[in-house]
């Protein structure tokens, strides 16, 4: 995947429901904002991904919408389409 492109997901049937909840609320479109990669807060040293999704449905806390922000795991995760 690449940086800055927009791409649609799906969760692989292993994803935990973390994963499928950010996708099925937040998705299926994403762009891509990192490149895979290990995180400090995973101790497990499995690869992640930011994303920011194209839909505004995050409360932002002032009544309005704004995209989501954050990790998903690349083995919970699949690309239907680049």
């Amino acid at each position: 995947m690449q940086v800055g492109k927009t791409v649609r997901l799906r969760f692989v049937s292993i994803a935990t429901s973390r994963t499928k909840n950010r996708i099925r609320e937040n998705g299926p479109a994403f762009i891509v904002r990192s490149h895979p990669k290990t995180c400090q807060f995973d101790k497990g040293g499995q690869m992640w991904i930011m994303f920011e999704s194209i839909e505004h449905r995050s409360s932002d806390g002032k009544r309005g919408k704004e995209a989501w922000h954050g990790w998903l795991p690349v083995k919970e995760i699949e690309v239907i389409n680049e």
